[in-house]
């Protein structure tokens, strides 16, 4: 499978006129619609090794809420929640913007003071959610509602 960035995607999708070519297109590139928050999440957490405990604690969000974030039962976590688990979990600016598009939220916006600061923090290798409140909070900017 050639990996190719969403927007090189998106530049074949704008010339695709017939839904034969659509179907070569979601196979030759792997596309699931079917992709969920928790199994990003999941896998996420699995390839890094990570223990569980340790993202729920840095997270920030109640053990019970994210136990069923990450079995599925929870499906629909709020866009600062999934934010938080995507740092607590230490996951790239990228993996956090792609996490935020599987959700249906809206991804991390350049011109926005407070996604510029989480995006520094996420860059910056912050992984408590806890401790991006406090940079919010220095700033004069709404913490993560956890």
């Amino acid at each position: 499978m050639d990996e190719k960035t969403t927007r090189g995607l998106s530049r074949i999708l704008e010339e695709m006129e017939d839904h034969g070519a659509a179907d070569s297109f979601i196979s030759d590139h792997g596309i699931d619609g079917d992709e969920t928050f928790h199994s990003f999440l999941q896998r996420h957490i699995e390839a890094k090794d990570m223990d569980r405990a340790e993202v729920v604690k840095r997270c920030g969000i109640s053990s019970n809420y994210v136990y069923q974030i990450l079995s599925g039962a929870k499906s629909n976590p709020g866009r600062d929640k999934i934010i938080a688990l995507c740092i607590a979990s230490e996951m790239t600016y990228k993996q956090t913007q792609r996490a935020l598009e599987i959700s249906g939220l809206a991804p991390l916006y350049p011109r926005d003071k407070r996604d510029v600061r989480i995006a520094i923090a996420i860059n910056s290798g912050v992984n408590d959610a806890l401790e991006v409140n406090l940079l919010l909070d220095r700033y004069g900017l709404d913490p993560l509602d956890v």
